[in-house]
């Protein structure tokens, strides 16, 4: 059934047989040879393509190894290339050709700027041959103090848990509460006791719920009282954290190269998956990675073990850098107050030149809508109709293909990957 899939491709494909197209240079193994039709393919690369990675078939069972877009941030820790990399001539340059004869793992002569394509389509299969290992990781420090932004309304117990989660940190950042309109004794109680708190603000804002407008009031509070704030960390009042230390690794990861924002993979209490990046075109919006799957799913080539890029991700934990906020203005509380405020941003940061990423060894577990329930309300219903408008007729969501996931993937689906047969190949992408 697997290698089935790849000659369905394959049959969709230009045809022919033959080496690469003059030109391309390539680190495969005397036993790897190039699939019916990569030549062609590859001979059809956009002038600007400087080098390509593309799928493959010759795993153990002979199934197509699907891939996103090329992700620098993935290859620092999971090999998920392998030898499936082409290379222009002109791009890799003498020294570079010379380390591809010599033997170099061919992702490592991959580099932060270089144009990079990706085919989608199985290219080559793979003979016998192992991977070269990875060199270590970089160390990164954090980018500097960080202040928590949490909007609540009423909730005390789950408004405790997510300040515990905080405070279980070892440099517990600076927090900004916005309130909307609490009026539970236990709440108001717990706000007077957190006035004496040190570098804490609680403003109570009493206004019709808009989700994205307190965010934005938070982030203007914090960067007037702390100029020294360099990320501001968006969490959902219904925020829990099964153990410390999950601070860190975001921080860490917002402070690779080009990247403005950093989500935390998400668990239902039940330890099933809620969020694991944000997939744009689901249902013609955007949906959550793996949702409902179990924690352990290994996700697109097993990046569920390592920091990925990402289109979006969700607001209810995201760690955004001050430079990135600032460029992109914030929230877009008018057109978005309560959905998809979190993927907007996401991509207007990214069509500012800010990478978003998805860093799963964060893991905390969401209490989604606890804080929120509400009975149906017809006018409830059209708002958040209009902001899925909104959404679609901002960003093309419609009919946009998300990089950092397969073509080859039915989006009807979230919780698996599950392949789609096409009635055309995709495109080359970057």
């Amino acid at each position: 059934m697997n290698e089935g899939r790849a000659a369905a491709i394959w049959r969709a494909g230009p045809g022919g047989d033959g080496p690469a197209p003059p030109g391309w240079a390539h680190g495969l193994l005397p036993g790897d040879r190039l699939a019916p039709g990569a030549a062609r393919l590859l001979a059809s690369a956009p002038p600007e393509a400087e080098a390509m990675i593309v799928d493959d078939a010759g795993g153990e069972d002979g199934a197509p190894r699907f891939r996103p877009c090329f992700d620098p941030l993935l290859l620092e820790r999971i090999e998920y290339v392998g030898r499936a990399v082409f290379f222009r001539e002109r791009a890799l340059g003498p020294e570079g050709a010379a380390a591809l004869a010599a033997g170099a793992r061919p992702a490592s002569l991959l580099q932060r700027g270089m144009r990079v394509a990706h085919l989608p389509y199985p290219a080559v299969i793979f003979g016998p041959g192992q991977e070269k290992p990875l060199s270590e990781p970089p160390m990164r420090a954090p980018v500097g103090p960080v202040a928590a932004i949490i909007p609540n309304r009423n909730s005390p117990a789950l408004l405790r848990a997510a300040l515990a989660a905080l405070d279980g940190e070892p440099e517990p950042p600076a927090l900004v509460i916005v309130d909307n309109g609490s009026d539970d004794a236990e709440t108001l109680a717990l706000y007077a006791a957190l006035s004496g708190r040190r570098r804490t603000i609680v403003e109570r804002r009493p206004a019709p719920f808009n989700f994205a407008a307190m965010v934005n009031r938070g982030a203007t509070l914090a960067l007037a009282a702390w100029p020294e704030i360099a990320a501001l960390l968006l969490l959902n009042n219904d925020i829990s954290a099964p153990s410390p230390g999950w601070l860190r690794p975001l921080e860490e990861t917002l402070a690779a190269p080009g990247i403005g924002i950093v989500g935390a993979k998400l668990l239902f209490p039940d330890r099933t998956i809620q969020h694991a990046g944000v997939i744009i075109g689901h249902g013609g919006v955007a949906g959550h990675e793996l949702k409902g799957a179990s924690e352990d799913a290994p996700g697109l080539c097993g990046r569920m073990a390592a920091p990925h890029l990402r289109e979006a991700v969700t607001a209810a934990a995201m760690l955004v850098r001050r430079e990135s906020w600032e460029a992109v203005g914030g929230f877009d509380a008018r057109a978005f107050p309560v959905a998809f405020n979190d993927v907007d941003f996401c991509l207007r940061a990214g069509a500012a030149g800010w990478g978003t990423a998805l860093d799963p060894r964060a893991a905390l577990i969401h209490h989604e809508g606890a804080s929120r329930r509400r009975a149906f309300s017809l006018a409830y219903f059209l708002a958040r109709q209009r902001e899925r408008a909104m959404l679609r007729l901002r960003h093309g969501t419609l009919w946009r293909r998300d990089r950092f996931e397969s073509p080859w993937r039915d989006l009807s689906r979230l919780d698996e990957f599950v392949f789609r047969e096409r009635r055309s190949l995709p495109p080359i992408r970057f």
